[in-house]
């Protein structure tokens, strides 16, 4: 059984978007894929039950017969931290080693899921380098473009840290300007330093964006239109704050996006509907005037009532936008397309030494 080790340099990199990616890939070349979240901080309940949404997300997408506290059996919470801290990991280690054996079980695969970032685990004793030594994985790696020299950086960073586990590294939301330079500057640059890059996937804003019923969820926001589109798309967020007249030229500047404004503000609101607005998210509970709703519902625009004010709002959907949320299923398709224009599989699978159809 092959084992691989998904992380990422960053938080919101495309991390479990990859390795969806490839857990599909793996399946449709006919291989029994198993997938195991060592370690978590990313604690979620359901049903009374702390679980971690990554782990449950992926079940589901890849059809896993496991209940998902099996396949994050290492989550830790703020209230358990100050006993691991003095128990010298509190026996986390024997608990990722106790999972693997289900996990894997008639597998051919086992898709292991890393952290947000390479940072995590230390203090716990549970860093990537050990956790992957330990379950005698080779490591992949997804680094988001973030300017020239940080990409070169980070997957630098990512081979000094991982060694000869080092399986490779994706690329990630490349954007087209870039694409050049990537090819063919940075790619030659990181295989002549022993790094071999199995993708370059370009970024695509839609697959970033978060979808209304998200938002609602996220900020605990009450719909006041007669008809909510959930599965509509935000891909930009911005704060109406200054005057009509010069919202209306900065709104006319950014298409599907969410606007965040005072419910008194009116004459923002009127303007944000004039333009290519998904969600209009009015702050401090107030109710907006009948024009806005009635405008509002011509245009098929959500509006939704937060009790937060438009700081707190903010900060709340910053957590989790920029996150490759794949829930809807047009975009978990669109990524595989991506994935499969853009990510070497047959090298991949050449690495990992396994057959593939494409050779």
């Amino acid at each position: 059984m092959k084992a691989i080790y998904i992380t990422s340099i960053e938080n919101f990199s495309g991390k479990t978007a990859v390795l969806l990616g490839v857990g599909k890939r793996l399946q449709a070349e006919g291989y029994k894929v198993g997938y195991l979240k060592p370690l978590s901080y990313e604690a979620t309940q359901v049903g009374g039950r702390v679980v971690d949404e990554d782990a449950t997300f992926v079940k589901n997408v890849l059809a896993l017969d496991k209940d998902p506290r099996d396949l994050a059996p290492v989550v830790i919470t703020p209230a358990m931290l100050p006993d691991c801290l003095e128990d010298d990991g509190c026996g986390l280690e024997d608990k990722i080693r106790e999972a693997i054996g289900p996990a894997s079980e008639s597998k051919d695969v086992l898709l292991l899921e890393g952290g947000g970032s390479l940072r995590m685990g230390y203090a716990l004793g549970l860093s990537t380098p050990h956790v992957a030594e330990m379950l005698d994985a080779q490591v992949l790696v997804v680094v988001k473009y973030r300017g020239r020299l940080r990409l070169l950086d980070d997957a630098l960073a990512a081979q000094f840290r991982l060694g000869d586990r080092l399986l490779g590294v994706v690329l990630n939301r490349v954007p087209d300007t870039e694409l050049e330079f990537v090819e063919k500057e940075a790619v030659p640059f990181l295989e002549s330093k022993g790094i071999p890059v199995l993708g370059t996937i370009v970024e695509r804003p839609e697959l970033a964006a978060i979808s209304v019923g998200e938002l609602i969820d996220v900020l605990d926001a009450r719909p006041i239109t007669k008809a909510v589109s959930e599965n509509a798309l935000v891909e930009n967020l911005m704060v109406g704050a200054m005057s009509a007249q010069e919202a209306l030229s900065r709104f006319r500047q950014i298409q599907n996006k969410a606007v965040i404004t005072g419910g008194d503000r009116t004459d923002v609101q009127l303007a944000a509907l004039e333009t290519s607005t998904t969600a209009l998210i009015l702050t401090g509970n107030l109710q907006p005037s009948a024009a806005v709703i009635e405008r509002a519902e011509q245009l098929g625009v959500t509006v939704l009532l937060v009790s937060t004010n438009t700081l707190e709002t903010v900060e709340a959907i910053e957590g989790v936008f920029g996150k490759t949320r794949l829930g809807q299923a047009a975009k978990l398709a669109r990524f595989e397309a991506l994935m499969a224009e853009y990510m070497d599989y047959q090298r991949l699978f050449k690495l990992l030494n396994l057959e593939s159809s494409a050779e």
